[in-house]
């Protein structure tokens, strides 16, 4: 179980010595902990590395570009944010630096299932959309995916990341799934959302009945706009607000394959 509040108070902290508006600068931040990073070509091996080197008695960042990491993008921040978790986070960096936890690389997976992987996907996260921003920008009486693409833009980071911290501290009640040809990968809901049971699980086929699940029941049938559906298309939905009008809208991506499914009431 992460401990939440120690991580968003150093995340929070340092963004807001290293931020320009919205913006945090990351690079600053590289620049004023005289951390090296190295971006280079490592295949498909990782996204991300944080490495000690005991001649040096530094630090380095290993960011992998053939893995779409630039550090100028969406997807590059976010890689290197969770990079500079493991080097915020003490028990990340004195593992580390004696040998205590081994060096490894990171990899974008919306299921991590190891605990220091976790935190510093949640410090990244922190990093790069504060919450005191985060929910200055999100507020607004309407609701649909739109607001997640402007979030993504005003704060650089990717849309999945944005869906995440949105479900943590944004101003709607939303659950967000992931997929990939037709099979959940993940999903995560705000805490206002009713906790109703899902109709599939983690590693299933997505519900025939909703705006993915006809995309996969039918080649092209691609949604791009919000689409009504009944709530029980998606959930087992026993109580009153089952009859509250729900919608759905999804983002495909082309360099990935994954959808991002966007659930909410009206």
């Amino acid at each position: 179980m992460v401990n939440k509040a120690p991580i968003t108070k150093i995340a929070s902290f340092v963004a807001s010595t290293f931020s320009n508006g919205n913006i945090t600068n990351l690079e600053d931040i590289l620049n004023y902990e005289s951390l090296p990073c190295h971006l280079d070509h490592y295949e498909n091996y990782f996204d991300g590395m944080l490495v000690y080197d005991n001649q040096e008695n530094n630090f380095h960042i290993h960011i992998n570009i053939d893995r779409g990491n630039n550090i100028n993008f969406k997807r590059g921040r976010f890689t290197l944010a969770h990079e500079l978790g493991h080097f915020f986070l003490d028990n990340h960096r004195i593992g580390l630096k004696y040998d205590l936890i081994k060096p490894h690389g990171s990899k974008h997976e919306v299921n991590q299932k190891e605990l220091i992987e976790i935190e510093a996907d949640y410090f990244a996260g922190c990093l790069l959309m504060p919450e005191e921003k985060f929910r200055k920008s999100s507020g607004g009486k309407t609701f649909s995916l739109s607001t997640l693409l402007t979030l993504s833009d005003n704060f650089q980071a990717s849309l999945l990341a944005t869906s995440i911290r949105f479900t943590e501290i944004g101003t709607h009640e939303i659950t967000v799934v992931v997929s990939k040809n037709g099979i959940v990968k993940w999903f995560a809901r705000s805490k206002d959302f009713p906790n109703w049971a899902f109709r599939c699980k983690v590693h299933e086929a997505v519900p025939p009945t909703t705006v993915v699940g006809e995309y996969s029941r039918k080649v092209g049938a691609k949604y791009t706009t919000q689409e009504e559906l009944d709530p029980n298309d998606w959930f087992w939905a026993n109580d009153f607000r089952s009859n509250r009008r729900m919608y759905e809208q999804c983002y495909y991506s082309k360099s990935y394959g994954y959808i991002i499914s966007v659930i909410w009431f009206a």
